[in-house]
């Protein structure tokens, strides 16, 4: 009875396997899982090439080659806004802007810029590519990285190059990224108008650990499509969120239809990330790891096909 056999050496088999788990589960543990540790990298630049699309043609890009920024298109910002009529860059930020080499540089393919801290305060950077190189409609590519560090605010947005409708909020203003804090799996897309009060809408959209933004060894794409119906914001070519002027109460006229031009910037403190930690942020450029620094590898504009 080869069949009746079998069976019985079937049910041996099983007993014994069942024994032996047990016996072993008295003498062993659970094994944990091992979280990789990643090491710390120091102006590492990742040097990705702007992407191509069918329906875009390439307009303008900085790659930040060579060890200069570019000063024929971004335009360093300097102090505590007082100058520009916003103290505090009407925020209640803590940081001082400079072109100072500890805070902002280009090296390898990338540009920059660090946010430090020392017995004058907090210092960092804010560019602007007004006069230079300015945005209407199109798509818009950043390559870049964030940093994660307490009280850190940094941004990629954009504000009206003629304030044609008056001041802000009246004229607009398109964030194309912030984050703030260690919260770099948190990308917050808004845009801001109003002609009778400050009107915004955007949205918070809380990233896997793959896909965060702090990313120095390997950056995420976060795109801008912009058109004459709204907006739309991809991160690595996947939709993350969309605006449509229609939906949009009391917008006309509509000030999204003008000429924008780029800023790029890390703020420290102020009302959105609230009160930094001093220990945490980097006395000089020497020895920061990139993952206290905003990093771009490049800015590409592109305009769409007809």
């Amino acid at each position: 009875m080869p069949f009746r056999n079998n069976l019985f050496q079937v049910f041996l088999i099983i007993i014994f396997s069942l024994y032996g788990c047990s016996n072993n589960s008295q003498n062993s543990e659970i094994p944990q899982p091992v979280i990789p540790v990643i090491p710390d990298t120091f102006d590492f630049c990742p040097k990705n090439s702007p992407n191509s699309y069918d329906e875009y043609t390439l307009l303008w890009s900085d790659e930040f080659s060579g060890d200069q920024l570019d000063q024929n298109v971004w335009n360093y910002m300097y102090g505590d806004g007082s100058a520009y009529g916003i103290p505090g860059w009407g925020n209640n930020e803590e940081q001082v802007y400079g072109d100072d080499g500890d805070n902002v540089y280009v090296a390898d393919g990338c540009l920059f810029i660090i946010p430090t801290f020392s017995d004058d305060g907090y210092a960092s950077a804010r560019l602007n590519s007004s006069n230079n190189q300015l945005f209407q409609f199109g798509r818009i590519d950043v390559s870049f990285s964030v940093p994660e560090i307490t009280g850190v605010w940094p941004a990629l947005w954009f504000l009206p190059e003629y304030y044609r409708y008056g001041g802000w909020p009246r004229s607009g203003e398109i964030d194309l990224m912030e984050t703030v804090n260690l919260k770099s799996d948190e990308l917050l897309t808004t845009i801001h108008y109003g002609h009778d009060y400050h009107r915004y809408i955007g949205t918070t959209t809380r990233l896997n650990q793959l896909t965060k933004l702090t990313n120095p060894d390997d950056h995420n794409v976060l795109s801008l499509v912009w058109d004459e119906a709204g907006f739309e914001w991809l991160l690595n070519g996947s939709r993350v969120y969309q605006l449509k002027y229609s939906n949009l109460e009391a917008l006309n006229p509509n000030p999204f239809l003008e000429e924008f031009h780029m800023l790029i910037n890390v703020a420290v403190g102020g009302n959105l990330p609230g009160n930094p930690n001093s220990d945490e942020y980097c006395r000089r450029r020497e020895n920061c790891p990139d993952v206290k620094k905003l990093v771009v590898d490049y800015v590409a504009y592109y305009q769409k096909n007809d």
